[in-house]
């Protein structure tokens, strides 16, 4: 597709363009992912299980586990793939802040192959970074601008 035919902006980010990368460290994480009347299920053991992600769910990013000593910060990527983050136009991609400390929160929204990456930044560098896939199998039928 050329680049005059997108109707979609591409607005990721990448790391490597606002911090030097050094990963001697390693984070691990996960996500909560919730809804109303139905008990928590984290994400990785749904994947495991062979378990579909939906449309209109809470998700909750964390870390579960980081060999770095504080103090640190953490940055995250939340990208969204598909023909429907372009029809939408709502690739995202960019770097961000935790919603609250340590923690990530999201929605999902929208079919597609959808991304969470987080970043530990330790004394100006990346020490440590990890990644999630996050497939959402079906599209809400309310329209909330999230992942």
């Amino acid at each position: 597709m050329s680049e005059s035919s997108r109707s979609f902006r591409d607005t990721e980010e990448f790391i490597e363009d606002e911090f030097p990368v050094d990963v001697s460290e390693s984070v691990s994480i996960d996500c909560e992912v919730t809804q109303a009347g139905w008990r928590p299920t984290w994400l990785r053991s749904m994947r495991r299980g062979g378990i579909l992600l939906k449309a209109d769910k809470s998700l909750r990013f964390m870390v579960t586990s980081c060999s770095v000593g504080e103090p640190y910060t953490l940055k995250w990527k939340v990208l969204n793939r598909g023909p429907e983050a372009e029809r939408r136009d709502m690739i995202r991609g960019q770097i961000v802040d935790s919603t609250k400390r340590g923690v990530r929160i999201e929605h999902s929204d929208f079919k597609g192959e959808h991304v969470v990456e987080c970043y530990v930044v330790k004394d100006g560098v990346i020490v440590a970074r990890d990644r999630i896939d996050v497939p959402v199998s079906n599209t809400s039928v309310k329209t909330a601008n999230v992942l």
